[in-house]
């Protein structure tokens, strides 16, 4: 294993937790182990930031001590959202830390909207972005005479906000079950 000479900067890997998990947080039994060796291996000291709304001042006094966050924090992971997360990590930016990935960012790319900006790439697929509810209304249909197509959200990952939706044989019955 190469040992550098020289510590290149210290980083948070941020997450989302609980209590529990801040107070029994160690790069070596979190699930980001490998990348805390990796960034060791190459000179960058690191450390763990397990975050949640209610240790916001704790975080920002800690990541006010480093050069630079990873952020990996699901922005809608069980009905929650990122806004006052976002707001600390523009806040720390704005003071000198480097924040991957930074809030403005990701809105600019519009998270799942760069598939479809990316959708003629050599890696790209048959992607479609519905921008208004009268849109997807419109052109939907047509895509899934095709066959079944994917949804997503805008934002969101593990598969939270993602539907297989395929046209139907025929028309619904009533909820009561009597045919019209």
């Amino acid at each position: 294993m190469f040992e550098p000479t020289t510590r290149l900067g210290r980083i948070a890997i941020l997450w989302r937790g609980d209590e529990a998990a801040r107070r029994s947080v160690s790069p070596e039994t979190s699930r980001f182990k490998a990348v805390f060796a990796a960034l060791a291996d190459v000179g960058v000291d690191a450390e763990p930031v397990v975050y949640e709304d209610d240790v916001l001042d704790a975080v920002r006094a800690q990541l006010a001590t480093l050069d630079g966050v990873l952020v990996w924090v699901n922005p809608i992971h069980e009905g929650r959202n990122r806004a006052n997360l976002d707001a600390l990590l523009r806040e720390v930016a704005a003071r000198g830390v480097w924040v991957s990935a930074h809030p403005d960012v990701i809105l600019k790319m519009g998270t799942k909207e760069v598939l479809h900006r990316t959708r003629m790439m050599s890696w790209g697929c048959d992607t479609a972005l519905y921008r208004t509810l009268e849109q997807m209304r419109v052109e939907l249909p047509l895509r899934l005479a095709a066959g079944p197509r994917v949804i997503k959200r805008s934002r969101g990952n593990g598969g939270q906000g993602v539907w297989k939706v395929d046209a139907l044989v025929s028309p619904p019955h009533p909820a009561d079950g009597s045919r019209a």
